[in-house]
Parts: structure tokens; C-alpha cells; sequence
């Protein structure tokens, strides 16, 4: 049975509702900083990733911070108010399963109610425009940090290195 909408069809129409300025950049596929890096005429200091965990009690959590940076899980374990030993990275596999996207194409903006979002807080200097994903690797949804949060329902806190 197909879907009806994919997750980048319901993303997109999101941000368009939500009356934010943005950009959709179309683009070659990317799903890391170096395909970023060859393919992307971007500032790569402005992209912001997002990786995916699972909690042992199967909370998932959206962690965006800049590209270039990585997560300091047990920092963004105290944010989530979990111990380190329950947060694991979603496998490739998961992040098609639960997210509906492809490796690399993750978003910070959840579809699903049960996905906490938090946002670095070196994301919100990232600017005047950051940019992100939106659900597929061929395409970069660009927006200000604050519209990010907004739009996001996330939490800014300090989980970078």
C-alpha cells in the first residue's frame, strides 16, 4: 500500500503553514558532511544535523547541532532527564523504520508526538539562516534558528563537542 503523503510532502506543507520564511534548496543527494561538503554550495558551518536516539523506554529523541560538531551524549542525556546507558543512536534501519526517512535525511521537526526535540544551543549563533533537513537527502529546508525552535517545539541546551 503507498503512502499517501511522504514525510517530506507532510514537512514541507508544515512549514508552509506555519507562515515562517524559508528556502527549499534542491540539490544532489547528500547524508554526511562530506557528501555536504562536495555537493553543496552551503556555508557548511550554517548546516545543523539531526540525529536520532532511542531511550530504553523507547522515547525517541531529535538532537540538532551543528554539522561539523558531535553530541556529547551524556549531556544530552542530563537534558532528556535520562542516564546515558538508555540513549542509543537509532541504526540506519530505525531511522526508516520509526522516521520514515532515509539516513541523512532526518529533520528536527518531529512528525511523531512522541519525539522531544532539543536544539543545541551553539545552533542558535548559526546565523541569519541555518540550514537543515526536511525528510529527503535532496533537498535543504533553510530557515532562521528562532523559527527552528518554534516550529520545532524544542529545547535549546548546551550537548555539543
Amino acid at each position: 500500500m503507498m503512502k499517501k503523503d511522504s514525510t517530506f510532502d507532510r514537512l514541507v506543507s508544515r512549514v508552509e503553514q506555519s507562515g515562517v520564511p524559508f528556502v527549499l534548496h534542491e540539490h544532489a543527494a547528500t547524508r554526511t558532511m562530506a557528501d555536504a561538503e562536495q555537493e553543496l554550495s552551503f556555508d557548511l558551518a550554517r548546516i545543523v544535523k539531526t540525529v536520532a536516539f532511542r531511550t530504553r523506554s523507547g522515547a525517541l529523541i531529535l538532537a540538532a547541532l551543528r554539522g561539523t560538531a558531535r553530541v556529547d551524549y551524556p549531556r544530552l542525556a542530563a537534558l532528556a532527564g535520562v542516564n546515558r546507558r538508555d540513549l542509543a543512536p537509532l541504526s540506519p534501519e530505525e531511522v526508516r523504520q520509526l522516521l520514515e526517512v532515509e539516513p541523512g535525511s532526518v529533520s528536527p521537526l518531529p512528525l511523531r508526538e512522541d519525539a522531544a526535540v532539543f536544539i543545541d544551543a551553539d545552533v542558535l549563533t548559526v546565523l541569519p539562516t541555518l540550514y537543515c533537513g526536511i525528510g529527503r537527502p535532496d533537498r535543504t529546508l533553510e530557515l532562521a534558528p528562532d523559527d527552528l525552535v518554534r516550529l520545532s517545539g524544542g529545547r535549546a541546551g548546551g550537548f555539543s563537542r
